[in-house]
């Protein structure tokens, strides 16, 4: 299995939740509960992935992108780069290596 890196931005990316709301509901000028209620979820939980607190699901990347016109792939791929980000730049787990 290669071992090689991946070279990853020295920044920490945005949260897909922040983009969401910098780009949707303030670029559609929406509320939380009006985009809440266009996307079918509970109104707390888009408040709370709107503020960063919990993931982009894959649901929630199919709604969203359903409703933008944009594609999942840069949901989930938002959400891949940060969680990737937060990996990388936090304590290891312990662990006794293969081989």
């Amino acid at each position: 299995m290669s071992t090689s890196k991946i070279l990853l931005p020295n920044f920490k990316p945005s949260h897909p939740g922040l983009v969401f709301k910098r780009q949707v509901l303030e670029g559609y000028e929406l509320t939380v509960t009006e985009a809440a209620k266009r996307l079918g979820v509970s109104r707390k939980h888009l408040s709370n992935f709107s503020n960063g607190s919990v993931s982009c699901s894959l649901d929630l990347a199919q709604r969203i992108a359903a409703a933008t016109g944009s594609g999942v792939a840069v949901w989930i791929n938002l959400q891949a780069n940060y969680d990737t980000w937060i990996a990388e730049n936090t304590e290891k787990p312990h662990v006794v290596t293969f081989g």
